[in-house]
């Protein structure tokens, strides 16, 4: 009779392994015009099959003997996946945020989990000399592993919190590039770069807790508390994690417009005027006056300062030092400016408020209602019916 391989819970495990292999190459193999995201998240996918693959080496009932008898290599490659998915996850965070992306001294910093695994095999080969079986395996059995595995987990969850940096960082940049806010569906992200963090520091704290209690109570202690559990729970949450990522990145419905960095980094830091001439100025005005660019509602300051000539660097310190407002605010000033037209406006009754407001540039009801009584101190429906009495 057959040895059985696996039991119950490691179907979590092969359903990862399936879902990961088999998105990742259609991702990889698919459209090209997402310039380097489908290829980082398909990355990020491949090391998630992985890392499903090493759990099953590691703990599988009965794949762990039979890795060890056929396999033995595996273990210290499939150990490549833990330490690269949070760099993945961090460049597939940014080219989903951000277009144009150029590579800084900076990011040096991605190749520190590889140069971690390097030094860990290195160990494992110098302090392990075995005629047969895996090195590497020698060293995950050694007393002291419990300490290289704090700090894999630690530089895992710190990748992740590297990746929310970047979301909030861009979510506090995005009124100085976008006209509307409201179409940029980046939550859901943030939502999936938390639960990558959440899980990872599950992790962390399980192998923590097994450790101290170890460390004072011996195996005694340790037979307490079903570490096998919180194990198996960790694995429910990568799939659920996988899911996840794959309904919303794989969602046309959830684009996210992409900005240049360099440009919406700039503008943050600029704080001079960069030499803007009054020209320049009044140019802006006519364009704004005739050409209403603000009636476009995925309107970007790239685009128009592609429109009037001008670099989107030099148009937001324009914008902020001369009308003193960022570029959302800008742009909104004349939508809102628009819609006062509509409304008072006798050939338009028949048309509801909100209806007006998609024609002028909106494109969320909240959003619309909330900017106007901001700017005109009234609701859309009170200015209406103001205005229109006045013409009678």
């Amino acid at each position: 009779m057959k040895a059985i391989l696996f039991n119950g819970h490691d179907i979590v495990l092969l359903v990862i392994v399936y879902i990961g292999v088999l998105f990742a190459v259609i991702t990889l193999c698919g459209r090209r015009d997402a310039g380097l995201t489908h290829l980082w998240l398909g990355l990020f996918l491949l090391s998630q099959a992985g890392l499903a693959v090493y759990v099953l080496v590691l703990y599988g009932d009965g794949f762990h003997q039979w890795a060890v008898e056929h396999a033995p290599a595996a273990f210290a490659s499939l150990e490549l996946a833990l330490w690269l998915e949070g760099p993945l996850l961090v460049l597939y965070t940014r080219s989903v945020l951000y277009q144009h992306l150029r590579y800084q001294p900076r990011d040096v910093i991605l190749l520190l989990p590889l140069l971690i695994y390097v030094i860990a095999l290195i160990m494992a080969e110098v302090a392990f000399e075995v005629e047969q079986g895996s090195n590497f395996l020698h060293f995950l059995r050694s007393d002291h592993i419990q300490y290289y595995e704090h700090l894999r987990n630690l530089v895992r969850a710190g990748f992740g919190f590297w990746a929310l940096f970047i979301i909030l960082a861009y979510q506090r940049q995005l009124p100085n590039a976008y006209s509307n806010l409201d179409s940029l569906s980046y939550t859901w992200l943030k939502f999936l770069v938390v639960g990558f963090i959440f899980v990872r520091l599950w992790g962390a704290f399980y192998l923590l807790m097994f450790s101290i209690i170890f460390w004072f109570m011996g195996e005694s202690g340790v037979k307490v508390i079903d570490f096998d559990l919180m194990g198996i729970m960790a694995n429910y949450g990568q799939l659920l994690l996988i899911s996840l990522l794959l309904y919303f990145s794989l969602s046309d419905s959830r684009h996210i417009l992409r900005v240049n960095i360099e440009n919406l980094e700039s503008m943050v830091k600029t704080k001079s005027s960069l030499g803007y001439t009054a020209e320049q100025v009044s140019r802006l005005r006519r364009h704004m006056e005739r050409e209403r660019p603000y009636l476009d509602s995925r309107l970007k300051i790239d685009d128009l300062a592609h429109q009037i000539s001008v670099s989107p660097k030099l148009l937001s310190n324009l914008i902020n030092r001369e009308f003193e407002v960022n570029f959302f605010e800008y742009i909104n000033r004349y939508r809102v400016k628009e819609v006062c037209v509509y409304l008072a406006d006798l050939d338009r009754q028949d048309q509801s408020a909100i209806d007006l407001a998609f024609c002028a540039g909106y494109n969320s009801k909240t959003s619309f209602n909330r900017l106007f009584k901001l700017e005109m101190g009234i609701t859309p429906s009170e200015y209406r019916k103001k205005a229109l009495n006045q013409a009678d």
